[in-house]
């Protein structure tokens, strides 16, 4: 059994009997204590095959075709990796189990927006274990995620920081003290990711895969810090997120902007203000790419009696040539294509699975 941070079993895409796709290069080399991950896709479905444990789920923004590539490493105790996305898009889903994630951006251009707020350049994104985590990159994205043993940086923490437990509520407030303590942290990062490429042999013993953790566990603990005078946001931001996460609950249920005030229990005119100025677009649009999104999420994800016309309806879209019309615009290929690719390319996909515990 594994008594790693990530599950023992995984799920890899493998392209061994299929012909060659162009533009995609997906891969998982497992070694003997750990894996290389490589990612370059336009297929943001495509990208989250590859993103071990996590569940993710994501809407694009715009009408540009998405590019995304992700150079990681994974061990029983750590994930590492540097994420490139070149559309605007919102994301949602749950923390690995026993993890503790901590995201920095790279492209102070590209703002990113977690759980509602800005992530500014001394600041970092984290999530708890098993924790649900909501990201908007309006302008694509560029950054470093790190995953941790939860268990281990606690212990850790215990003894660098001397907090006897890493709460949710000091992690929420965790920063870097200054642009050189960031870079020190981004270039541990790129440093072991650098050494596991030029020498994958690193993770074939278990040994030296521990000396990596510890390496990074060191130095992420070593660059940041709790601060005790972390911003709360203002009470319109607050109203803003209550609906996004609102939204993302209720989508099942197509919700409504009167609903969304109801809830709130706030005019439409502050909810607005609050949503444009934190995720860049009015409510009404993000229901729309929620809708859209899970819409193509169905057609992907058929079963014998699935069509168009029935999604498009499951979703609130009862006019079929605007609905065409609207997801060829944000996903490049009709209803129709994406249904009939589920039906008659599903044999290029294989499953397999890595286990990255230690014996």
């Amino acid at each position: 059994m594994s008594t790693g941070l990530f599950p023992a079993q995984m799920k890899r895409v493998t392209m061994e009997k299929a012909p060659p796709v162009t533009g995609r290069r997906c891969y998982i080399e497992k070694m003997g204590a750990g894996a290389l991950i490589s990612v370059d896709t336009t297929d943001f479905e495509e990208f989250c095959d590859f993103a071990l444990g996590w569940n993710i789920d994501h809407q694009l923004m715009g009408r540009e075709k998405p590019h995304i590539t992700m150079s990681g490493v994974a061990t029983p105790i750590l994930q590492l990796a540097i994420v490139q996305q070149s559309a605007g898009y919102s994301s949602q889903g749950m923390n690995p189990k026993g993890a503790f994630s901590v995201a920095v951006p790279l492209d102070e251009a590209r703002t990113m927006i977690h759980c509602g707020h800005i992530v500014e350049p001394l600041e970092m994104a984290t999530v708890h274990s098993g924790a649900d985590f909501e990201v908007l990159n309006r302008a694509g994205a560029h950054h470093v995620i790190a995953s941790f043993s939860q268990l281990r940086l606690e212990q850790y923490a215990h003894d660098v920081w001397h907090e006897p437990h890493l709460s949710r509520h000091s992690s929420d407030r965790l920063q870097f003290p200054s642009t050189a303590h960031r870079q020190q942290f981004l270039s541990a990062c790129h440093t072991i990711l650098g050494d596991v490429r030029k020498q994958p042999s690193l993770l074939r013993d278990s040994r030296r895969t521990s000396l990596l953790e510890d390496r990074l566990l060191e130095n992420f603990l070593l660059q940041a810090y709790v601060d005790p005078q972390h911003p709360a946001g203002s009470n319109r931001y607050q109203i803003a997120r209550r609906a996004y996460r609102y939204l993302l609950e209720s989508i099942e249920e197509v919700p409504s902007i009167r609903n969304l005030c109801a809830m709130t229990g706030a005019s439409y005119a502050t909810l607005e203000r609050g949503y444009r100025e934190i995720y860049g677009m009015a409510p009404q649009a993000h229901i729309k790419a929620l809708r859209l999104s899970r819409a193509r999420k169905q057609l992907r994800q058929p079963d014998a009696t699935t069509t168009v016309t029935e999604v498009a309806v499951r979703w609130g879209f009862f006019e079929l040539g605007r609905f065409s019309v609207q997801y060829r615009q944000r996903f490049g290929e009709t209803p129709s294509d994406t249904l009939r690719k589920a039906r008659g390319d599903s044999w290029l996909f294989a499953g397999a699975f890595i286990h990255l515990g230690r014996s």
